[in-house]
């Protein structure tokens, strides 16, 4: 049975990511998926996501800033450029707009201040000459543009970091369900139907799958999965310029948080916009059986937002798509040592926020995994901290 130095359970961005930092140490590596690297479960899926720095949480703004050159990194490393497309984001609604899992306008105004970060404010009367593509608007809407922002060739980020695992000599096995998990001193133990896999330190990335790889180290998580859903709209791209945005929408009802929704613009997707909720109905504490589906229920509601609020629309949603978050009680990662079993790492709870991140917590999970502290705060990310353990 061959040992390694690292066994990497989890083959989403994240873990790719912790596979090539501890490769590019010199270190043997393993990586493990239940499914093939290319399946419909992946968080990691798609063509896009989005890159900002603008939060309402300073020390994921701090963190933002970080992972910028290492995406750059990635880039020279990997060859492909491409990878981050630099663009402006643009942050809008009514000033009593929700707080929602991307935070809010007044908060993220705060901390863009408060880190001496650039940005314009807009009102109402900004919004015609510089965005023309949006109607409909309230006219109390305020607006926060900031240029330290992009677009992210998710499918091409994952290219590049499997192909940098390849050439730096990470073992890539797919359709390897974990069943079991055993640690001493200086070695962890992973059991599948197909064997077993040793290593000295062993990460875990597992997304929805947390709760069941770690049921045989008699730990369990305040996890839920919730199935999101985004869709395509055709547009007149060459009659507006269509931005990269966040819409806050005020809450109808106290606790109301069906009010967020996003869009990129067409830069990966020439003449489609790629548009999304941050809210949805469905929401489990288990992973799910089958690929995750669109929610017809949310695809109206995209439809009734963009004919609100978008100008040059082509068509209504188009080829709409379910992913998942994984999702902690206070919308916050876990990254850390698990309680008892310092030689296993843990990354889950990605709450739809992850993937801007990837270079840096796989950066992270590596220094911790190769020499157990990491030069990145990752104490808001404790397992210990209140709600996320659950009692057994």
């Amino acid at each position: 049975m061959d040992s390694y130095d690292v066994v990497v359970v989890g083959a989403g961005a994240i873990g790719l990511s912790a596979a090539y930092w501890c490769s590019k140490a010199g270190k043997k590596v393993l990586l493990l998926d239940q499914f093939d690297f290319d399946n419909d479960f992946f968080s990691s899926k798609g063509e896009s996501r989005f890159f900002r720095v603008m939060y309402s949480n300073p020390h994921l703004s701090l963190l933002a800033q970080s992972a910028y050159p290492l995406w750059r990194e990635l880039e020279d490393d990997s060859g492909l450029d491409g990878i981050l497309n630099d663009t402006s984001l643009l942050f809008f609604g009514p000033p009593s707009g929700v707080n929602t899992p991307e935070g809010d306008l007044k908060d993220s105004q705060a901390v863009l201040e408060e880190q001496g970060l650039p940005f314009t404010r807009l009102t109402a009367a900004d919004f015609p000459e510089r965005y023309p593509a949006l109607k409909g608007l309230s006219d109390d809407v305020v607006g926060l543009v900031q240029p330290q922002a992009g677009v992210i060739a998710a499918d091409r980020a994952l290219q590049a970091l499997a192909q940098l695992c390849r050439k730096q000599g990470v073992t890539m096995i797919p359709r390897r369900t974990v069943s079991r998990i055993q640690d001493a001193p200086g070695q962890v133990t992973v059991t599948t139907a197909q064997g077993d896999y040793t290593g000295k330190k062993l990460i875990l990335v597992p997304s929805a799958w947390t709760n069941p790889v770690l049921d045989s180290l008699n730990l369990q998580l305040e996890l839920e999965i919730w199935t999101m859903t985004y869709a395509y709209f055709t547009v007149a791209q060459s009659q507006y310029n269509y931005p990269l945005w966040f819409y806050f929408g005020a809450p109808q009802f106290p606790g109301d948080d069906q009010t967020t929704y996003y869009g990129l613009p067409p830069l990966l997707t020439p003449g489609r916009l790629k548009v999304g909720t941050d809210f949805t109905f469905q929401k489990s504490p288990l992973p799910p059986t089958s690929p995750p589906q669109a929610d017809p229920r949310m695809v109206e509601l995209l439809n009734s937002f963009m004919r609100a609020h978008f100008q040059g629309l082509q068509s209504l949603a188009q080829d709409p798509v379910g992913c998942l978050y994984t999702m902690t009680p206070d919308l916050n990662f876990v990254l850390d040592a698990l309680p008892g079993h310092p030689d296993i790492l843990l990354f889950t709870g990605d709450t739809g926020q992850a993937f801007k991140f990837t270079p840096l917590l796989g950066k992270i999970l590596a220094e911790l995994a190769l020499t157990g502290v990491t030069q990145f705060n990752i104490q808001p990310f404790s397992i210990q901290r209140p709600g996320i353990l659950r009692p057994r």
